[in-house]
C-alpha cells in the first residue's frame, strides 16, 4: 500500500504533492491539537471530579464522626442518604475500624463492596469506571473508620463524547476549507493554521484558557479558528463554574463546621468545641505545669419550668442562664452547652486553689436570682460539680467523668450547692452503678418485700392503720437500705413501676386482713417521679379496682417539697385522687417550706410530724413549741395528725395531752411483716381501756 502511494506521488507535479504534503500536515497538526485538548479535557475533568468527591467525602466523614462513635447506624445512613443529590455519586459506604460496613447508600439497591485493605491504600483509585476515594474519620485526632465515595466517570465520558461531537465535523470542515484554499494560495492557508498551532501550545505550556487565536479572514480557516476559540470559550467557562463551586463547597463547608461547635440555643460553643479545648487546656498546662479547674453546671428543676410553660420559654431560659454564667467568668474562661440543661465551664491559669469554689458562688448565687419571662417569674437554681487539673486527672476522661460525680453529689445533697471532687465520690458511684444494674432486675426477681408499721389509736390502743414500708433483699448483698436504692430508683424512672407493685402488695395484704374482719386503713409512700407519670391516676384506681379495695382505705403519702415543686397538671392528679376518695398525706411534717398559704389549696387530710421533732418530747422546748404548733394547724385546718418516731412512753403521754390521736413508733410497733401484722390484730381485737398501749 505504502509502495502504490509513493509510486503515485512520484507520478504527481510538485504542487500538487506541496499541496497534499500541506493537507496532510495540517490534518496531522490538527488532529494531534484535537487529541491534545482531549487528554488535557480528560485530566482535567477527571481531577475535577476526583478533587469534588474529595471535598464531599471530607463534609461526610466529619458529619459521620458522631454516628460511628456512638453506633448511630441510622443517622449514618441518613447522611450517607444526603448524597443522592449528587448526580456522580454512585455509592458511599462508611465502616467501622473492623473494616465492617457501618452504612451503605447507593444509587442502584446492591451490597456495600468488601473493603480494600492492601498495605499501602492510597487515598483514591482510578480507573476506566469509576473514582474511589478513601477518607478516613477522626474523632479528637483517633480514627474511628473509614469513608469510601465511589464516583462514575460517565458524566466525564459524556463531555468528552459531546467534545469529540463537536471537534470531528470541525475538524473535516478546516481540511476541506485547506483544501480549497491551497489549490489557489498555499501561503495564507498555512499562517492561520501556524498561528492556532501557537495558540495550543501556549495553553498546553500555561495552562491559560483565556488565550485565543486570531479569527482569519478566510470563511474556512476562520471557521476553524472561531470554532476553536469557542472550545476554548466552553473550557474556560467550566472552569469558572468549577471555582464557584469549589468556593461554595467551602462556604457550606465553613456552615458545617459552626453547626458542629456552636450550641444552635444558647449560641455558646458546644459539647465537641469544649472537649477540644479542654485537651487543648491540658496539654498547654502540662507544658506550662499551670493548673485547669473543670465545672458541670446542671440546673435545678428545669423540666419543671419545660413541662409546665413550655419548650420556648425553656429555651429563653437557657439563653438567659447562658448570659449569667458568662458575666461571672473571667474573659478568658470558656463556658459551653453541653447538654439539655447542663453547661461546663473551663477555668484555665487557675493558680490560686479558691478560684473555682469563688466563681461558683458567683454563678450559684447569680441563677439564685428570680428569671422573669414573659410574666412568668421562674426560681431556679444550680448544681455545679468541679474537678481539677492536675490535681484529679491529667486526661480529658477523667476530668469530665470525675465533674459529673462531683455534681450528682451537689444533686443529691440538696441541690443549688457546689462539690469538689474526692475520691469518695468514685467510691459512692460504684456502689451507685451496682445498685442500678441489680435494681433494674429486682423486681422480676420478687426481691422485694413489704414490712408494714402500725399507726395507734392512743385511747384505745387499737392498730388503726399500718404504713407499708419497702425492702430489698439481695441474694449476695442482704438487706439494702432503702436510703441507698430509693433515690436511685427516683432518678431512673424505676421508682414508677416498684411504686405501682408496692401499692398492689399491699392492697393485697389489706384485703386478707379485711377478710379476717379487721377494719383498719393503710398508707403508701409516694415519689415525686410518680406523680409526674402520665398513667399514674389510672394505675392507682386500677390496682384498688384490681385487689378489691374501697378507695377510704388508702392514705398516699407525699413529701412537702414534692408539693411545693407541683405543676398545675400534678396539683390536677392529686384532687382527681382525692375526689375518688383516696386520702392525701404530708409526710415528715415541718421539715420543709411549711406555710398556710399552699397548705390550704391542697387536697390534703393528713399531716405527719416528723420525728425529728418527738425526739425531743417532752423536755425539749422548741420541738415541744412546733409540734403544738403543728397540731393547732391540723386543727384549724380539719386535718388529722400522725406523730411519727414515738419511742418512749413519755412521749406518747405528752403528745396525747396535745391533741395527737394517731401515733407511730417503735415504742408501739417495729417495721414487721404481714403475718406478724396479723398476729398483732389478733390480740388487738378488743379495745383496750388502759391506753397508750406498748405493742
Amino acid at each position: 500500500m505504502i509502495n502504490r502511494i509513493v509510486r503515485w506521488a512520484d507520478r504527481q507535479t510538485l504542487s500538487t504533492r506541496l499541496k497534499w504534503v500541506s493537507l496532510a500536515t495540517i490534518a496531522s497538526v490538527t488532529l494531534a491539537y484535537t487529541l491534545l485538548l482531549i487528554a488535557i479535557q480528560v485530566g482535567f475533568l477527571t481531577s475535577s471530579l476526583l478533587a469534588q468527591s474529595q471535598a464531599q467525602a471530607s463534609v461526610v466523614s466529619e458529619n459521620l464522626a458522631a454516628a460511628l462513635v456512638f453506633e448511630d447506624h441510622d443517622g449514618a445512613a441518613a447522611i450517607l442518604t444526603a448524597l443522592r443529590v449528587v448526580p456522580e455519586v454512585e455509592s458511599a459506604t462508611a465502616y467501622d475500624m473492623k473494616q465492617a460496613a457501618f452504612a451503605h447508600f447507593a444509587r442502584t439497591p446492591g451490597a456495600p463492596e468488601a473493603f480494600l485493605a492492601t498495605p499501602e491504600r492510597p487515598d483514591y483509585l482510578l480507573d476506566w469506571q469509576a473514582i474511589r476515594v478513601f477518607q478516613p474519620v477522626w474523632v479528637e485526632q483517633q480514627r474511628v473508620g473509614t469513608v469510601v465515595l465511589r464516583s462514575s466517570l460517565a458524566s466525564v465520558y459524556a463531555k468528552l463524547g459531546l467534545n469529540l461531537a463537536l471537534t470531528v465535523p470541525l475538524m473535516l470542515l478546516a481540511m476541506a476549507a485547506a483544501w480549497a484554499i491551497l489549490s489557489r494560495l498555499q501561503i495564507f492557508v498555512t499562517a492561520p493554521i501556524n498561528a492556532l498551532s501557537k495558540v495550543s501550545q501556549e495553553i498546553s505550556l500555561r495552562g491559560d484558557y483565556s488565550l485565543r487565536t486570531r479569527v482569519s479572514p478566510s470563511p474556512d480557516i476562520g471557521a476553524l479558528a472561531t470554532a476553536f476559540n469557542g472550545m476554548l470559550d466552553r473550557i474556560e467557562q467550566r472552569e469558572r463554574d468549577l471555582e464557584a463551586e469549589i468556593g461554595e463547597r467551602k462556604r457550606i463547608e465553613a456552615r458545617l463546621d459552626r453547626l458542629a461547635h456552636f450550641d444552635p440555643v444558647t449560641k455558646l460553643h458546644n459539647r465537641h468545641f469544649f472537649n477540644e479545648r479542654l485537651q487543648t487546656a491540658i496539654s498547654t498546662a502540662q507544658q506550662t505545669r499551670h493548673s485547669a479547674v473543670l465545672m458541670f453546671v446542671d440546673l435545678d428543676n428545669f423540666k419543671a419550668v419545660n413541662d409546665t410553660l413550655g419548650h420556648d420559654i425553656g429555651d429563653e431560659l437557657l439563653c438567659l442562664v447562658a448570659r449569667r454564667l458568662a458575666i461571672e467568668l473571667r474573659s478568658d474562661d470558656v463556658i459551653s452547652r453541653i447538654g439539655g440543661d447542663e453547661f461546663a465551664i473551663l477555668l484555665e491559669n487557675a493558680s490560686d486553689p479558691e478560684v473555682g469554689p469563688r466563681i461558683a458562688k458567683k454563678c450559684l448565687a447569680a441563677l439564685g436570682e428570680p428569671i422573669s419571662i414573659n410574666g412568668n417569674e421562674i426560681h431556679i437554681g444550680a448544681s455545679i460539680g468541679m474537678s481539677m487539673f492536675p490535681d484529679h486527672g491529667t486526661d480529658i476522661h477523667a476530668l469530665l467523668k470525675y465533674a459529673d460525680m462531683a455534681m450528682y453529689q451537689a444533686k443529691t445533697s440538696g441541690k443549688n450547692a457546689y462539690r469538689i471532687f474526692t475520691p469518695s465520690m468514685q467510691d459512692e458511684a460504684k456502689k451507685r452503678f451496682t445498685i442500678d444494674n441489680n435494681l433494674r432486675r429486682a423486681l422480676e426477681r420478687d426481691e422485694f418485700l413489704l414490712l408494714y408499721q402500725p399507726q395507734i389509736d392512743p385511747c384505745s390502743g387499737e392498730i388503726v392503720s399500718v404504713e407499708a414500708l419497702i425492702r430489698w433483699h439481695h441474694p449476695e448483698a442482704g438487706m439494702i437500705n432503702p436510703l441507698d436504692f430509693i433515690p436511685i430508683a427516683e432518678e431512673t424512672g424505676i421508682i414508677v413501676p416498684i411504686g405501682e407493685w408496692v401499692l398492689r402488695q399491699a392492697c393485697h395484704d389489706l384485703k386478707c386482713w379485711q377478710a379476717q374482719g379487721y377494719e383498719l386503713g393503710i398508707a403508701v409512700n409516694l415519689s415525686g417521679r410518680q406523680l409526674r407519670d402520665e398513667s399514674f391516676v389510672g394505675s392507682v384506681l386500677a390496682v384498688l379496682q384490681e385487689t378489691g379495695i374501697g378507695p377510704q382505705s388508702v392514705e398516699l403519702e407525699l413529701t412537702e417539697s414534692m408539693l411545693m415543686d407541683a405543676a398545675p397538671v400534678i396539683m390536677e392528679r392529686l384532687h382527681a385522687l382525692r375526689a375518688q376518695g383516696i386520702a392525701l398525706a404530708i409526710d415528715d411534717f415541718g421539715t420543709g417550706y411549711s406555710s398556710m398559704s399552699y397548705l390550704k389549696n391542697l387536697p390534703v387530710g393528713t399531716l405527719k410530724i416528723d420525728r425529728s421533732f418527738v425526739s425531743g418530747l417532752p423536755d425539749h422546748a422548741e420541738d415541744a413549741a412546733i409540734v403544738r404548733a403543728i397540731i393547732a394547724l391540723a386543727g384549724s385546718l380539719q386535718m388529722e395528725v400522725v406523730a411519727e418516731g414515738i419511742e418512749t412512753l413519755e412521749q406518747g403521754q405528752f403528745l396525747q395531752t396535745l391533741g395527737c390521736k394517731k401515733f407511730q413508733g417503735y415504742f408501739y410497733g417495729k417495721p414487721q411483716s404481714a403475718s406478724q401484722i396479723g398476729q398483732l390484730l389478733a390480740q388487738r381485737t378488743r379495745p383496750s381501756s388502759a391506753g397508750l398501749v406498748q405493742a
